[in-house]
């Protein structure tokens, strides 16, 4: 009997420790403070509230998966499996006042640590986006 339930224990924690492997979920853990910290800035062309155009900043279009993969004028900026090497991470741990600090302090919420960490995590995962194709509230065109 005792082998029985070490070894019910030991599937248990093999499924436990599976579903981690995969990463936070984007959909629910991570687009919410993406969303939140960056979407005004890196939405498709637009006309704001006064008729004005407005163009991604970089380039950087965030609002669906293809562009959020595609990056913008300097390149990707997601590496799957390297959050070292993932410019979209690297921006929000430069100090405040870095040129290169997103979001620009001010402009949108900064990112806590454990969200720089959760989205770390969801790169070195593979940065896998799940079902998440675009938030159709804010991926329109021209509008």
């Amino acid at each position: 009997m005792r082998i029985h339930t070490t070894l019910i224990a030991l599937a248990s924690f093999g499924v436990a420790a599976s579903a981690n492997a995969e990463g936070p979920d984007f959909e629910k853990e991570i687009w919410p403070f993406v969303k939140n910290s960056c979407v005004k800035c890196h939405q498709p062309e637009h006309k704001d509230e006064r008729g004005r155009s407005r163009r991604p900043k970089g380039d950087l279009v965030i609002t669906n998966k293809e562009a959020f993969l595609k990056g913008g004028e300097d390149g990707a900026v997601i590496v799957a499996g390297k959050p070292e090497e993932s410019p979209f991470l690297d921006r929000t741990k430069l100090p405040l006042d870095h040129d290169d600090h997103m979001p620009p302090e001010g402009k949108a919420d900064q990112w806590t640590d454990a969200q720089k960490e959760l989205f770390a995590a969801w790169v070195k995962a593979g940065a896998d986006f799940g079902a998440w194709t675009r938030d159709a509230e804010v991926d329109i065109q021209g509008e």
